[in-house]
C-alpha cells in the first residue's frame, strides 16, 4: 500500500481510460485527467460517489496531461455535469479553443472525442496550484508532442501520464509522424531521473514507489525499439488497432481494414514500412490474435481482455 496525503485519491481505470486523480483541499476538488468519453456516465458516477463522501467539496479545475483521448475524452462530461474550468497543455491551447483543429488530431489517430472547452493552459516551466499543493509543469514529448507531467516536489510526487509505467511507456506516436519519438523519449526519461521522485502515478496501472526499475525498464524498452526502428512502427500501427477495437467491440474485416484505410497515422505506419495498407491490416490482426489480445470469429473481430 503506497502511502499518499488523504487528500489526494487515485482512480485506477481499464485500458480505455487513463487513470484520474482527486486532488483537494478544504473547499474545492480538482481532477486530472478524465478517461474515454464511452465511459462518460462511468466517470460522472465515480465522482459524484466521492462528492458524497465529501459534500463540502466543490469542483473546480481539470488537468489534461495531453489530448488522447483516453485521457480527454470525458472532459465534456465532466463539464457538463460539474461546470469546472479545464486546462489543457499550452501548445494545444490553440487548437481545442479552435475545435476543427483538435478534432483532426483525434481524427488523426482514429479515436473519438466530443467537443469541450479549455479556458486556460498548462506553462511548461511553471509551477501550478492542483487541490492545496503546487505542481511543476515539465515538457515530456515522445508519445505525444505537447504532453507534460505534473510533479509536487513537496511530496515527490510524480504524475508520469504516458511517459513512463511501472513497465514502460505510452506507445511513441511521435516517432512515426516525426521521426523524433526515441530521441524525445530519452530525454523525458533522464529529466525524470533527475527529479527528487519518491513515488509515480502513472497514466494507466497501479502508483508505484520503485523508481529506479522502472526507469531502468523503460530504458530497456526504448534501446530495443530504436535498434530496430520498425518494431516501433508495427507497435504503433497494433495499438492504434487494438484500442480502435476495445471501444467498437466487434467489427467485421471489411470494417477493420476500412478504418485502417481512413486513419493517418496507421496509413503512414504502413509506408514506412514499405508495406501497403491491406497488408499490414492483416499483419497487425494476426498479431493481436497470436497475442490472444484479438480473436476473429463468425466474421467478426473481438476484443479478448
Amino acid at each position: 500500500m503506497i502511502d499518499l496525503p488523504k487528500n489526494i485519491h487515485i482512480i485506477e481505470r481499464g485500458w480505455l481510460s487513463a487513470n484520474q486523480i482527486y486532488i483537494y483541499d478544504h473547499a474545492s476538488i480538482d481532477v486530472v485527467d478524465s478517461g474515454f468519453c464511452f465511459h462518460g456516465q462511468q466517470t460522472i458516477q465515480l465522482l459524484q460517489s466521492f462528492l458524497d463522501q465529501h459534500p463540502s467539496l466543490k469542483p473546480r479545475q481539470l488537468f489534461n496531461t495531453h489530448l488522447h483521448s483516453d485521457h480527454c475524452g470525458g472532459n465534456r462530461a465532466l463539464q457538463d455535469a460539474f461546470q469546472f474550468t479545464c486546462l489543457v497543455p499550452e501548445s494545444e491551447f490553440t487548437s481545442v479553443r479552435n475545435w476543427p483543429l483538435a478534432q483532426q488530431s483525434f481524427e488523426y489517430l482514429g479515436q473519438p472525442c466530443p467537443k469541450f472547452t479549455a479556458t486556460k493552459s498548462l506553462k511548461i516551466g511553471s509551477t501550478i496550484q492542483i487541490g492545496s499543493f503546487d505542481f511543476e509543469i515539465h515538457g515530456t514529448p515522445g508519445h505525444h508532442a505537447h504532453s507534460i507531467l505534473l510533479f509536487a516536489p513537496s511530496l515527490g510526487l510524480l504524475i508520469s501520464a504516458d511517459a513512463l509505467w511501472e513497465k514502460g511507456f505510452g506507445a511513441l506516436f511521435s516517432e512515426v509522424s516525426d521521426r523524433s519519438g526515441f530521441q524525445e523519449q530519452r530525454a523525458t526519461l533522464q529529466l525524470i531521473e533527475s527529479l527528487p521522485v519518491k513515488v509515480v502515478v502513472p497514466g494507466h496501472g497501479n502508483p508505484f514507489v520503485n523508481i529506479q526499475s522502472a526507469l531502468d525498464n523503460a530504458y530497456s524498452r526504448l534501446d530495443y525499439l530504436e535498434s530496430s526502428p520498425q518494431r516501433n512502427t508495427h507497435h504503433v500501427a497494433q495499438v492504434l488497432f487494438q484500442f480502435m477495437v476495445m471501444f467498437t467491440e466487434k467489427l467485421s474485416l471489411e470494417d477493420g481494414l476500412n478504418w485502417c484505410l481512413k486513419t493517418p497515422l496507421f496509413r503512414m505506419s504502413a509506408d514506412q514500412l514499405g508495406l501497403s495498407i491491406e497488408e499490414l491490416f492483416s499483419q497487425t490482426l494476426e498479431y493481436l490474435q497470436n497475442k490472444q489480445s484479438l480473436s476473429f470469429t463468425d466474421g467478426k473481430i473481438k476484443h479478448r481482455w
